[in-house]
């Protein structure tokens, strides 16, 4: 089924747009380096840098956080791009975040332990007008769904099972 067909599918069954995903995590021994399966073959490695007790062959999550949120930024323009028939001839994202590590660590407690700002550049080149390209922006960031979970839309409820 292709893009248009399964949009199609999902406007006359809500129901049909309903889905589960899943993704197992699972440490490895060599410094902070996780193997991220995320089934169909997809792996990922995730490290951190030397100097944070990895061994920086892979990158940190907190990459992988920027990285995630200009490739659904990507995504999801070109789905609105696809539905509103606009080509996108170029398009990069340079995803920004601020943090300061002294949070995660502890060391200062009123400090955030993890980004306190993002900000991602867009930037675009498409065969439509510069009116058109915004609004086509505009309902895609509305309806990111990296950007809306970031935004602590979602609650995340860690359950624990101590072996």
């Amino acid at each position: 089924m292709g893009f248009k067909e399964t949009y199609e599918a999902i406007k006359k069954n809500y129901e049909a747009g309903q889905k589960n995903f899943n993704v197992k995590c699972e440490m490895l021994e060599e410094g902070m380096q996780t193997k991220v399966d995320m089934g169909d073959g997809f792996e990922i490695l995730i490290d951190a840098p030397e100097g944070l007790g990895g061994t920086n062959k892979g990158p940190s999550p907190l990459l992988v956080i920027l990285g995630v949120i200009g490739a659904c930024i990507i995504a999801v323009v070109k789905f609105w791009a696809l539905i509103e028939d606009i080509k996108i001839e170029k398009m990069e994202i340079y995803s920004r975040g601020k943090i300061n590590l002294s949070g995660i660590f502890g060391i200062d407690e009123d400090e955030l332990p993890g980004y306190t700002d993002f900000e991602p550049v867009i930037r675009i080149k498409a065969d439509a007008p510069k009116e058109k390209v915004q609004e086509l922006l505009d309902r895609a960031l509305k309806h990111c769904p990296v950007m809306t979970n970031m935004a602590g839309a979602t609650p995340i409820k860690p359950r624990i099972q101590i072996q």
